[in-house]
Protein backbone atom coordinates (compact mmCIF):
# COMPACT_ATOMS: atom_id res chain seq x y z
CA UNK A 1 0.00 0.00 0.00
CA UNK A 2 3.00 2.60 0.83
CA UNK A 3 4.54 2.09 -2.28
CA UNK A 4 1.43 2.70 -4.56
CA UNK A 5 1.09 5.59 -2.18
CA UNK A 6 5.00 6.51 -3.56
CA UNK A 7 3.28 6.17 -6.88
CA UNK A 8 0.98 8.55 -6.67
CA UNK A 9 2.98 11.13 -5.09
CA UNK A 10 5.31 11.33 -8.01
CA UNK A 11 2.24 11.05 -10.78
CA UNK A 12 1.11 14.35 -8.69
CA UNK A 13 4.44 16.12 -8.84
CA UNK A 14 4.63 15.41 -12.42
CA UNK A 15 1.42 16.84 -12.75
CA UNK A 16 2.20 19.86 -10.94
CA UNK A 17 5.63 20.38 -12.65
CA UNK A 18 4.27 19.70 -16.01
CA UNK A 19 1.61 22.76 -15.14
CA UNK A 20 4.29 24.90 -14.22
CA UNK A 21 6.08 24.07 -17.34
CA UNK A 22 3.11 24.95 -19.54
CA UNK A 23 2.65 28.28 -18.02
CA UNK A 24 6.32 29.48 -18.57
CA UNK A 25 6.12 28.13 -22.04
CA UNK A 26 2.80 30.53 -21.95
CA UNK A 27 4.67 33.65 -20.55
CA UNK A 28 7.53 32.85 -22.82
CA UNK A 29 5.39 32.68 -26.00
CA UNK A 30 3.92 36.18 -24.96
CA UNK A 31 6.93 37.74 -24.70
CA UNK A 32 6.34 40.01 -27.33
CA UNK A 33 2.47 40.07 -26.99
CA UNK A 34 1.57 43.54 -26.30
CA UNK A 35 0.71 44.51 -22.30
CA UNK A 36 0.66 41.24 -21.43
CA UNK A 37 1.21 40.06 -17.83
CA UNK A 38 3.73 37.28 -16.50
CA UNK A 39 2.33 34.50 -14.54
CA UNK A 40 3.77 32.44 -11.79
CA UNK A 41 2.70 28.87 -10.30
CA UNK A 42 2.95 28.12 -6.52
CA UNK A 43 3.04 24.57 -5.51
CA UNK A 44 0.89 23.48 -2.47
CA UNK A 45 1.20 19.81 -0.61
CA UNK A 46 -1.64 17.37 -0.33
CA UNK A 47 -3.43 15.46 2.19
CA UNK A 48 -1.38 13.90 4.79
CA UNK A 49 -2.08 10.03 5.83
CA UNK A 50 -1.10 9.83 9.92
CA UNK A 51 0.63 7.00 10.79
CA UNK A 52 0.85 7.57 14.22
CA UNK A 53 -1.19 10.30 15.79
CA UNK A 54 0.19 12.97 18.72
CA UNK A 55 -0.06 12.59 22.28
CA UNK A 56 0.54 14.97 25.42
CA UNK A 57 3.18 13.87 27.74
CA UNK A 58 1.68 12.20 31.55
CA UNK A 59 2.42 13.79 34.93
CA UNK A 60 5.61 15.00 34.06
CA UNK A 61 6.61 11.49 33.89
CA UNK A 62 7.19 11.66 30.32
CA UNK A 63 6.92 14.13 27.16
CA UNK A 64 4.66 14.26 24.36
CA UNK A 65 4.80 12.50 21.15
CA UNK A 66 4.85 14.37 17.76
CA UNK A 67 2.57 12.94 14.99
CA UNK A 68 3.72 11.55 12.30
CA UNK A 69 2.42 11.94 8.68
CA UNK A 70 3.03 10.79 4.79
CA UNK A 71 1.86 13.17 2.69
CA UNK A 72 0.47 12.27 -1.01
CA UNK A 73 2.03 14.54 -2.58
CA UNK A 74 2.22 18.70 -4.30
CA UNK A 75 -0.76 20.50 -6.80
CA UNK A 76 -1.20 23.48 -7.95
CA UNK A 77 -2.25 25.87 -5.38
CA UNK A 78 -2.20 29.47 -7.30
CA UNK A 79 -1.15 30.72 -10.77
CA UNK A 80 -1.17 34.44 -9.74
CA UNK A 81 -0.67 37.21 -12.61
CA UNK A 82 2.38 39.96 -12.26
CA UNK A 83 0.83 43.26 -12.97
CA UNK A 84 3.73 45.29 -12.84
CA UNK A 85 4.03 47.83 -14.94
CA UNK A 86 5.68 46.87 -18.48
CA UNK A 87 8.12 49.43 -20.36
CA UNK A 88 6.53 51.74 -22.70
CA UNK A 89 7.33 51.64 -26.34
CA UNK A 90 7.24 54.73 -28.42
CA UNK A 91 5.56 53.68 -31.68
CA UNK A 92 5.27 57.21 -33.25
CA UNK A 93 1.29 56.30 -34.02
CA UNK A 94 -1.31 58.73 -33.02
CA UNK A 95 -3.52 55.56 -32.35
CA UNK A 96 -1.39 53.60 -29.83
CA UNK A 97 -2.34 54.25 -26.36
CA UNK A 98 -0.45 53.16 -22.92
CA UNK A 99 -1.56 54.05 -19.52
CA UNK A 100 1.20 54.37 -17.35
CA UNK A 101 -0.21 53.54 -14.03
CA UNK A 102 -3.05 51.44 -12.31
CA UNK A 103 -5.65 50.90 -14.98
CA UNK A 104 -7.54 49.25 -18.20
CA UNK A 105 -9.06 50.39 -21.40
CA UNK A 106 -13.05 49.44 -21.95
CA UNK A 107 -13.75 47.72 -25.33
CA UNK A 108 -17.25 46.05 -26.07
CA UNK A 109 -18.54 43.52 -28.44
CA UNK A 110 -21.56 43.70 -28.18
CA UNK A 111 -21.65 41.17 -24.89
CA UNK A 112 -20.33 41.99 -21.74
CA UNK A 113 -17.41 44.89 -21.85
CA UNK A 114 -14.16 43.19 -21.77
CA UNK A 115 -10.79 45.14 -20.57
CA UNK A 116 -7.17 45.59 -21.90
CA UNK A 117 -4.13 47.16 -21.59
CA UNK A 118 -3.00 46.86 -24.85
CA UNK A 119 -4.16 50.25 -26.55
CA UNK A 120 -3.47 49.58 -30.25
CA UNK A 121 -6.44 51.21 -31.88
CA UNK A 122 -7.57 51.98 -35.22
CA UNK A 123 -10.66 53.67 -36.72
CA UNK A 124 -12.71 51.42 -38.95
CA UNK A 125 -14.81 52.25 -42.17
CA UNK A 126 -17.90 53.38 -39.85
CA UNK A 127 -15.55 56.33 -38.13
CA UNK A 128 -15.64 53.99 -34.67
CA UNK A 129 -12.65 53.70 -32.69
CA UNK A 130 -11.80 50.00 -32.21
CA UNK A 131 -9.37 47.25 -31.54
CA UNK A 132 -8.23 46.00 -34.97
CA UNK A 133 -7.69 42.51 -33.67
CA UNK A 134 -11.10 41.37 -33.18
CA UNK A 135 -13.45 44.75 -33.98
CA UNK A 136 -14.61 45.35 -30.51
CA UNK A 137 -15.17 49.02 -29.96
CA UNK A 138 -13.64 51.51 -27.35
CA UNK A 139 -15.44 52.58 -25.13
CA UNK A 140 -15.72 56.24 -23.37
CA UNK A 141 -16.84 57.95 -20.49
CA UNK A 142 -18.87 61.14 -19.93
CA UNK A 143 -19.91 63.90 -21.71
CA UNK A 144 -17.08 65.29 -23.49
CA UNK A 145 -17.78 65.55 -27.61
CA UNK A 146 -21.42 65.73 -26.86
CA UNK A 147 -23.72 68.63 -27.92
CA UNK A 148 -22.88 71.75 -26.02
CA UNK A 149 -24.03 74.87 -27.97
CA UNK A 150 -20.61 76.04 -28.53
CA UNK A 151 -17.96 73.16 -30.20
CA UNK A 152 -18.93 70.49 -32.98
CA UNK A 153 -20.01 67.71 -31.67
CA UNK A 154 -20.11 64.00 -32.82
CA UNK A 155 -20.85 61.86 -30.28
CA UNK A 156 -23.92 60.74 -29.28
CA UNK A 157 -25.65 60.68 -25.89
CA UNK A 158 -26.16 57.48 -24.66
CA UNK A 159 -23.22 55.76 -27.31
CA UNK A 160 -20.39 54.75 -25.36
CA UNK A 161 -18.74 54.13 -28.84
CA UNK A 162 -15.72 56.44 -29.55
CA UNK A 163 -16.93 58.64 -33.25
CA UNK A 164 -13.62 59.73 -34.51
CA UNK A 165 -15.00 61.72 -38.27
CA UNK A 166 -11.89 61.93 -40.01
CA UNK A 167 -12.55 64.27 -42.83
CA UNK A 168 -15.00 65.66 -41.19
CA UNK A 169 -15.92 69.45 -41.76
CA UNK A 170 -15.25 71.65 -39.14
CA UNK A 171 -16.55 75.72 -39.09
CA UNK A 172 -14.78 78.60 -38.86
CA UNK A 173 -15.45 81.40 -36.17
CA UNK A 174 -16.49 84.53 -37.21
CA UNK A 175 -13.89 87.47 -35.74
CA UNK A 176 -15.05 89.50 -33.52
CA UNK A 177 -12.27 90.65 -30.81
CA UNK A 178 -8.51 91.77 -31.78
CA UNK A 179 -5.91 92.20 -29.97
CA UNK A 180 -3.37 94.86 -30.85
CA UNK A 181 0.34 94.85 -28.93
CA UNK A 182 3.31 96.38 -29.98
CA UNK A 183 5.16 99.99 -29.18
CA UNK A 184 4.66 103.20 -31.14
CA UNK A 185 7.70 105.06 -30.53
CA UNK A 186 7.73 107.47 -27.88
CA UNK A 187 10.27 109.75 -30.90
CA UNK A 188 7.65 109.55 -33.22
CA UNK A 189 6.23 113.39 -34.22
CA UNK A 190 2.71 115.12 -34.77
CA UNK A 191 1.94 116.85 -38.28
CA UNK A 192 3.01 120.07 -39.02
CA UNK A 193 1.94 122.94 -41.56
CA UNK A 194 5.08 123.86 -43.81
CA UNK A 195 5.86 127.05 -42.88
CA UNK A 196 7.49 130.15 -44.84
CA UNK A 197 9.34 133.14 -43.83
CA UNK A 198 11.73 136.00 -44.93
CA UNK A 199 14.60 135.54 -44.03
CA UNK A 200 15.13 138.91 -42.74
CA UNK A 201 12.44 141.07 -40.75
CA UNK A 202 11.13 144.15 -42.57
CA UNK A 203 11.66 147.05 -40.14
CA UNK A 204 9.59 150.26 -39.72
CA UNK A 205 12.02 153.04 -38.02
CA UNK A 206 14.18 150.09 -36.19
CA UNK A 207 11.18 148.26 -35.30
CA UNK A 208 9.41 145.15 -36.63
CA UNK A 209 7.00 146.17 -38.94
CA UNK A 210 3.00 145.47 -38.03
CA UNK A 211 0.10 145.23 -40.15
CA UNK A 212 -0.27 148.96 -39.32
CA UNK A 213 2.88 149.84 -41.20
CA UNK A 214 2.52 151.89 -44.38
CA UNK A 215 4.79 149.97 -47.46
CA UNK A 216 6.30 153.25 -47.55
CA UNK A 217 7.68 152.93 -44.32
CA UNK A 218 9.57 150.36 -44.64
CA UNK A 219 13.16 150.86 -44.15
CA UNK A 220 13.87 148.58 -47.10
CA UNK A 221 11.85 151.15 -49.28
CA UNK A 222 14.04 152.88 -51.95
CA UNK A 223 11.26 155.27 -53.52
CA UNK A 224 7.78 155.80 -52.25
CA UNK A 225 5.11 154.11 -54.19
CA UNK A 226 2.50 156.45 -55.95
CA UNK A 227 -0.84 155.96 -56.95
CA UNK A 228 -0.93 153.11 -59.98
CA UNK A 229 2.14 151.27 -58.69
CA UNK A 230 1.72 147.92 -58.72
CA UNK A 231 3.63 144.28 -56.81
CA UNK A 232 3.59 140.90 -58.97
CA UNK A 233 3.28 137.60 -56.73
CA UNK A 234 5.14 134.77 -58.76
CA UNK A 235 5.60 131.01 -57.36
CA UNK A 236 3.86 128.01 -56.33
CA UNK A 237 0.48 127.03 -53.98
CA UNK A 238 0.93 123.71 -52.04
CA UNK A 239 -0.21 121.65 -54.38
CA UNK A 240 2.44 122.94 -57.01
CA UNK A 241 0.03 124.91 -59.06
CA UNK A 242 1.42 128.34 -60.30
CA UNK A 243 0.58 131.48 -59.00
CA UNK A 244 1.12 134.65 -61.08
CA UNK A 245 -0.89 137.70 -59.87
CA UNK A 246 -0.50 141.48 -59.54
CA UNK A 247 -1.59 143.63 -56.92
CA UNK A 248 -2.13 147.79 -56.64
CA UNK A 249 -0.32 149.61 -54.13
CA UNK A 250 -0.24 153.23 -53.66
CA UNK A 251 1.04 155.74 -50.85
CA UNK A 252 -1.68 154.25 -48.19
CA UNK A 253 -0.89 150.92 -48.68
CA UNK A 254 0.28 148.97 -45.36
CA UNK A 255 1.87 145.84 -44.61
CA UNK A 256 -1.67 144.00 -43.59
CA UNK A 257 -3.03 144.99 -47.24
CA UNK A 258 -0.06 143.26 -48.51
CA UNK A 259 -0.35 140.40 -46.55
CA UNK A 260 -4.17 139.93 -47.40
CA UNK A 261 -2.97 140.13 -51.12
CA UNK A 262 -0.97 137.26 -50.56
CA UNK A 263 -3.25 135.06 -48.88
CA UNK A 264 -5.70 135.76 -52.16
CA UNK A 265 -2.75 134.65 -54.24
CA UNK A 266 -1.76 131.62 -52.21
CA UNK A 267 -5.26 130.47 -51.27
CA UNK A 268 -3.74 127.27 -49.65
CA UNK A 269 -2.14 129.29 -46.99
CA UNK A 270 -2.02 132.45 -44.79
CA UNK A 271 0.22 135.41 -44.70
CA UNK A 272 1.07 136.86 -41.33
CA UNK A 273 4.02 139.19 -40.05
CA UNK A 274 5.78 137.83 -36.68
CA UNK A 275 6.56 139.87 -33.54
CA UNK A 276 10.22 140.14 -35.22
CA UNK A 277 8.62 141.33 -38.47
CA UNK A 278 8.99 138.57 -40.45
CA UNK A 279 6.24 137.85 -43.42
CA UNK A 280 5.45 134.05 -42.73
CA UNK A 281 3.31 132.36 -45.01
CA UNK A 282 1.52 129.03 -43.08
CA UNK A 283 -0.28 126.50 -44.70
CA UNK A 284 -3.42 125.77 -43.75
CA UNK A 285 -3.27 121.90 -43.69
CA UNK A 286 -1.16 119.99 -42.36
CA UNK A 287 1.71 117.60 -44.80
CA UNK A 288 3.97 118.40 -47.32
CA UNK A 289 3.95 121.42 -49.31
CA UNK A 290 5.05 122.83 -52.56
CA UNK A 291 4.83 126.54 -51.52
CA UNK A 292 7.77 129.04 -53.10
CA UNK A 293 6.86 132.93 -52.90
CA UNK A 294 8.47 135.82 -54.94
CA UNK A 295 7.21 139.50 -54.49
CA UNK A 296 9.23 142.27 -57.02
CA UNK A 297 8.08 144.99 -58.20
CA UNK A 298 6.69 145.75 -61.11
CA UNK A 299 7.83 147.30 -64.44
CA UNK A 300 7.31 150.99 -64.53
CA UNK A 301 6.59 151.74 -60.96
CA UNK A 302 7.56 155.15 -59.39
CA UNK A 303 8.51 153.40 -56.42
CA UNK A 304 10.35 150.96 -54.92
CA UNK A 305 11.25 148.31 -52.71
CA UNK A 306 14.19 146.01 -51.78
CA UNK A 307 12.34 142.81 -51.84
CA UNK A 308 15.71 141.12 -52.79
CA UNK A 309 17.21 141.22 -49.29
CA UNK A 310 13.94 139.40 -47.68
CA UNK A 311 13.62 136.37 -50.11
CA UNK A 312 11.19 133.52 -48.71
CA UNK A 313 13.05 130.44 -47.50
CA UNK A 314 11.40 127.01 -45.52
CA UNK A 315 10.82 127.77 -41.83
CA UNK A 316 9.24 124.64 -41.34
CA UNK A 317 9.19 121.55 -43.43
CA UNK A 318 5.13 120.69 -43.54
CA UNK A 319 4.72 116.75 -42.89
CA UNK A 320 2.36 113.97 -42.01
CA UNK A 321 2.05 113.15 -38.12
CA UNK A 322 4.54 109.71 -38.38
CA UNK A 323 2.99 106.38 -39.41
CA UNK A 324 3.09 102.89 -38.18
CA UNK A 325 1.43 100.28 -40.86
CA UNK A 326 0.26 96.96 -39.85
CA UNK A 327 -2.94 95.23 -40.38
CA UNK A 328 -4.33 91.58 -39.53
CA UNK A 329 -6.02 88.79 -41.10
CA UNK A 330 -10.11 88.00 -39.70
CA UNK A 331 -12.73 85.52 -40.56
CA UNK A 332 -16.02 86.47 -41.83
CA UNK A 333 -19.18 83.97 -41.10
CA UNK A 334 -18.33 81.30 -43.60
CA UNK A 335 -14.44 81.04 -42.25
CA UNK A 336 -13.20 83.06 -45.05
CA UNK A 337 -10.09 85.18 -44.41
CA UNK A 338 -9.64 88.79 -45.18
CA UNK A 339 -6.89 91.21 -44.88
CA UNK A 340 -7.34 94.70 -43.11
CA UNK A 341 -4.57 96.73 -43.15
CA UNK A 342 -4.00 99.66 -40.50
CA UNK A 343 -2.25 102.65 -40.43
CA UNK A 344 -1.50 104.35 -36.69
CA UNK A 345 -0.72 107.97 -37.06
CA UNK A 346 0.51 110.58 -34.83
CA UNK A 347 -1.94 113.76 -34.23
CA UNK A 348 -0.51 117.14 -32.86
CA UNK A 349 -2.13 116.90 -29.71
CA UNK A 350 0.21 113.76 -28.89
CA UNK A 351 -2.31 111.18 -29.46
CA UNK A 352 -2.77 108.57 -32.61
CA UNK A 353 -5.67 107.84 -34.76
CA UNK A 354 -5.75 104.35 -36.27
CA UNK A 355 -7.86 104.01 -39.66
CA UNK A 356 -8.07 100.59 -41.73
CA UNK A 357 -8.23 99.82 -45.47
CA UNK A 358 -9.45 96.46 -47.03
CA UNK A 359 -8.49 95.69 -50.88
CA UNK A 360 -10.61 97.18 -53.58
CA UNK A 361 -13.51 94.80 -54.55
CA UNK A 362 -13.60 93.09 -51.41
CA UNK A 363 -16.12 94.96 -49.34
CA UNK A 364 -16.97 98.07 -48.10
CA UNK A 365 -16.00 100.20 -44.90
CA UNK A 366 -18.79 100.84 -42.76
CA UNK A 367 -16.44 102.23 -39.93
CA UNK A 368 -13.23 102.06 -40.15
CA UNK A 369 -11.70 104.75 -37.91
CA UNK A 370 -10.62 104.79 -34.16
CA UNK A 371 -9.48 108.16 -33.11
CA UNK A 372 -7.80 109.65 -29.73
CA UNK A 373 -5.67 106.50 -28.90
CA UNK A 374 -3.53 108.11 -25.90
CA UNK A 375 -1.11 107.05 -23.77
CA UNK A 376 0.62 107.69 -20.09
CA UNK A 377 3.93 109.64 -19.50
CA UNK A 378 5.22 106.03 -18.35
CA UNK A 379 4.54 104.45 -22.29
CA UNK A 380 1.63 102.68 -20.70
CA UNK A 381 -1.92 102.40 -22.31
CA UNK A 382 -4.58 104.86 -21.07
CA UNK A 383 -7.55 105.41 -23.55
CA UNK A 384 -8.82 105.07 -26.92
CA UNK A 385 -11.55 106.36 -28.29
CA UNK A 386 -12.21 109.48 -26.04
CA UNK A 387 -13.32 109.40 -22.45
CA UNK A 388 -16.67 108.58 -21.79
CA UNK A 389 -16.61 106.70 -25.62
CA UNK A 390 -17.14 103.32 -26.77
CA UNK A 391 -16.01 103.72 -30.37
CA UNK A 392 -13.95 100.92 -30.49
CA UNK A 393 -14.58 99.08 -33.52
CA UNK A 394 -14.14 98.45 -37.00
CA UNK A 395 -17.50 97.33 -38.71
CA UNK A 396 -17.43 96.20 -43.12
CA UNK A 397 -19.85 94.49 -45.06
CA UNK A 398 -18.03 91.71 -47.18
CA UNK A 399 -18.75 91.16 -50.83
CA UNK A 400 -21.71 88.46 -51.31
CA UNK A 401 -23.08 89.18 -47.23
CA UNK A 402 -25.18 91.05 -46.58
CA UNK A 403 -24.88 91.42 -42.51
CA UNK A 404 -22.32 93.56 -40.95
CA UNK A 405 -19.23 92.45 -39.39
CA UNK A 406 -18.31 94.22 -36.81
CA UNK A 407 -14.87 93.87 -34.90
CA UNK A 408 -14.03 95.30 -31.63
CA UNK A 409 -10.08 96.43 -31.13
CA UNK A 410 -8.65 96.08 -28.08
CA UNK A 411 -4.75 97.98 -27.22
CA UNK A 412 -4.58 96.56 -23.73
CA UNK A 413 -5.37 96.91 -20.37
CA UNK A 414 -5.68 100.64 -18.92
CA UNK A 415 -2.55 101.63 -17.62
CA UNK A 416 -0.58 98.35 -18.37
CA UNK A 417 2.28 97.30 -20.57
CA UNK A 418 -0.14 93.96 -21.88
CA UNK A 419 -1.19 95.56 -25.24
CA UNK A 420 0.04 98.75 -27.28
CA UNK A 421 2.56 101.21 -25.36
CA UNK A 422 4.38 104.29 -26.15
CA UNK A 423 7.82 103.59 -25.35
CA UNK A 424 11.21 104.85 -26.64
CA UNK A 425 11.98 101.75 -28.20
CA UNK A 426 11.34 101.38 -31.80
CA UNK A 427 7.86 101.03 -33.51
CA UNK A 428 6.19 97.69 -33.67
CA UNK A 429 2.63 96.17 -34.03
CA UNK A 430 1.22 92.91 -34.30
CA UNK A 431 -2.22 91.60 -34.13
CA UNK A 432 -4.32 88.81 -32.68
CA UNK A 433 -7.71 87.58 -33.22
CA UNK A 434 -10.67 85.29 -32.03
CA UNK A 435 -11.91 83.87 -35.36
CA UNK A 436 -10.17 81.09 -37.33
CA UNK A 437 -10.86 79.51 -41.06
CA UNK A 438 -13.41 76.42 -41.58
CA UNK A 439 -11.24 72.90 -41.67
CA UNK A 440 -11.21 69.24 -41.69
CA UNK A 441 -10.44 66.76 -39.19
CA UNK A 442 -7.59 65.00 -40.14
CA UNK A 443 -5.68 63.52 -36.74
CA UNK A 444 -6.11 63.45 -33.10
CA UNK A 445 -4.42 63.67 -29.88
CA UNK A 446 -4.23 62.49 -26.66
CA UNK A 447 -4.23 64.42 -23.47
CA UNK A 448 -2.73 62.56 -20.08
CA UNK A 449 -6.29 62.20 -18.94
CA UNK A 450 -7.31 60.61 -21.32
CA UNK A 451 -9.13 63.37 -23.85
CA UNK A 452 -9.18 62.50 -27.27
CA UNK A 453 -9.19 65.78 -29.13
CA UNK A 454 -9.49 66.40 -32.99
CA UNK A 455 -7.05 68.62 -34.80
CA UNK A 456 -8.15 70.04 -38.07
CA UNK A 457 -6.07 71.66 -41.05
CA UNK A 458 -7.35 75.20 -39.60
CA UNK A 459 -5.45 74.76 -36.49
CA UNK A 460 -8.04 74.21 -34.18
CA UNK A 461 -8.69 71.60 -31.51
CA UNK A 462 -11.85 70.39 -30.46
CA UNK A 463 -12.84 67.83 -27.67
CA UNK A 464 -14.39 64.29 -29.68
CA UNK A 465 -14.24 62.11 -26.54
CA UNK A 466 -13.07 60.81 -23.11
CA UNK A 467 -11.48 57.05 -23.08
CA UNK A 468 -12.95 55.19 -20.29
CA UNK A 469 -10.50 53.78 -17.90
CA UNK A 470 -11.67 50.83 -15.28
CA UNK A 471 -9.74 50.05 -12.15
CA UNK A 472 -10.59 47.13 -10.00
CA UNK A 473 -9.98 46.34 -6.41
CA UNK A 474 -8.09 43.15 -7.20
CA UNK A 475 -7.09 42.83 -10.56
CA UNK A 476 -5.35 39.27 -10.02
CA UNK A 477 -8.33 38.17 -10.04
CA UNK A 478 -9.47 39.09 -13.44
CA UNK A 479 -10.11 36.28 -15.94
CA UNK A 480 -7.58 36.39 -18.98
CA UNK A 481 -10.21 35.44 -22.05
CA UNK A 482 -7.50 35.61 -25.24
CA UNK A 483 -6.44 38.70 -27.37
CA UNK A 484 -4.99 40.49 -24.60
CA UNK A 485 -8.72 40.28 -22.89
CA UNK A 486 -9.98 40.26 -19.22
CA UNK A 487 -12.88 39.48 -17.74
CA UNK A 488 -14.27 40.03 -14.23
CA UNK A 489 -15.08 37.50 -11.85
CA UNK A 490 -16.55 37.20 -8.31
CA UNK A 491 -12.68 37.55 -7.21
CA UNK A 492 -11.80 40.93 -9.02
CA UNK A 493 -14.94 42.72 -7.84
CA UNK A 494 -17.04 45.23 -10.36
CA UNK A 495 -15.24 47.60 -12.56
CA UNK A 496 -14.97 50.97 -11.64
CA UNK A 497 -14.95 53.10 -14.75
CA UNK A 498 -13.65 57.22 -14.67
CA UNK A 499 -11.17 58.65 -16.35
CA UNK A 500 -7.44 59.16 -16.52
CA UNK A 501 -5.52 60.76 -13.32
CA UNK A 502 -8.65 60.02 -11.07
CA UNK A 503 -8.46 58.10 -8.24
CA UNK A 504 -5.92 55.97 -8.53
CA UNK A 505 -6.35 55.43 -12.19
CA UNK A 506 -2.84 56.58 -14.46
CA UNK A 507 -1.97 58.58 -17.11
CA UNK A 508 -2.45 57.92 -20.87
CA UNK A 509 0.00 58.20 -23.46
CA UNK A 510 -0.64 58.25 -27.36
CA UNK A 511 2.30 56.90 -29.29
CA UNK A 512 3.06 54.91 -26.67
CA UNK A 513 2.32 50.89 -26.55
CA UNK A 514 2.89 48.91 -23.17
CA UNK A 515 5.54 46.61 -23.59
CA UNK A 516 5.14 42.54 -21.96
CA UNK A 517 6.56 42.54 -18.52
CA UNK A 518 7.87 38.73 -18.73
CA UNK A 519 11.46 38.78 -17.70
CA UNK A 520 12.99 36.23 -19.62
CA UNK A 521 16.26 35.82 -17.22
CA UNK A 522 13.56 34.76 -14.86
CA UNK A 523 11.60 32.75 -16.51
CA UNK A 524 14.32 30.81 -17.92
CA UNK A 525 15.37 30.31 -14.46
CA UNK A 526 12.38 28.66 -13.44
CA UNK A 527 12.35 26.43 -16.44
CA UNK A 528 15.39 25.05 -15.27
CA UNK A 529 13.64 24.46 -12.06
CA UNK A 530 10.53 23.16 -13.07
CA UNK A 531 12.90 20.29 -16.11
CA UNK A 532 14.37 19.52 -12.38
CA UNK A 533 11.56 19.17 -10.48
CA UNK A 534 9.75 16.94 -12.99
CA UNK A 535 13.07 15.09 -13.53
CA UNK A 536 13.11 14.13 -9.80
CA UNK A 537 9.47 13.11 -9.68
CA UNK A 538 10.01 11.04 -12.55
CA UNK A 539 13.41 9.02 -10.62
CA UNK A 540 10.27 8.55 -7.34
CA UNK A 541 8.39 6.80 -10.20
CA UNK A 542 11.00 4.70 -11.56
CA UNK A 543 12.50 3.84 -8.30
CA UNK A 544 9.12 3.07 -6.66
CA UNK A 545 8.42 0.89 -10.21
CA UNK A 546 11.80 -0.92 -8.98
CA UNK A 547 10.77 -1.83 -5.85
CA UNK A 548 7.54 -3.25 -6.99
CA UNK A 549 9.14 -5.46 -9.12
CA UNK A 550 11.02 -6.98 -5.98
CA UNK A 551 7.90 -7.37 -4.76
CA UNK A 552 6.37 -9.39 -7.29
CA UNK A 553 10.10 -11.84 -7.39
CA UNK A 554 9.74 -12.52 -3.38
CA UNK A 555 5.91 -14.17 -4.53
CA UNK A 556 7.94 -16.26 -6.95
Amino acid sequence: MAVGNALLTGVSGLNSHQKMLEVIGNNLANLNSTAYKAQRVLFSDLLYQTVSAASSGSNGLIGGINPSQVGSGSQVGQITANFTQGNLEPTGQNLDFAIDGDGFFVVSGGGAPKYTRAGSFSVDADGLLIDPSTGYRVQRFGDAGEPNGLDPSFQIAGDMNIHVPFGASIPGKTTSLVNLVGNLSSDSVGPAAEVLSTNAPWLSGGLPATNATLLNSLESMVTPYAAGDSLQFTGTNKDGTPVNTTFNVGPTTTVGDMLNAITAAFPDGTATIDVDGNIQLTSNTTGEALFSVQIRDVTGNTGAVRFDTHPFVVAENGREGTKVLGGFEVYDIRGKAHSVTTTLQKQADGSWNLSATIPSGDGTILDGQIDNIRFNDDGSFLEAGGVGLADLNLSFTWRDLAQPQVITLSFGSQNSYDGMTQLSAASTTSAFQDGYASGTLTEVRMSSNGLIEGVATNGRSIPLAQLAIATFRNPSGLTRSGSNYYDTSLASGDAEIGTALSGDRGTVKSNYLERSNVDIALEFTQLITAQRGFSANARTITVTDEVLQELTGLIR
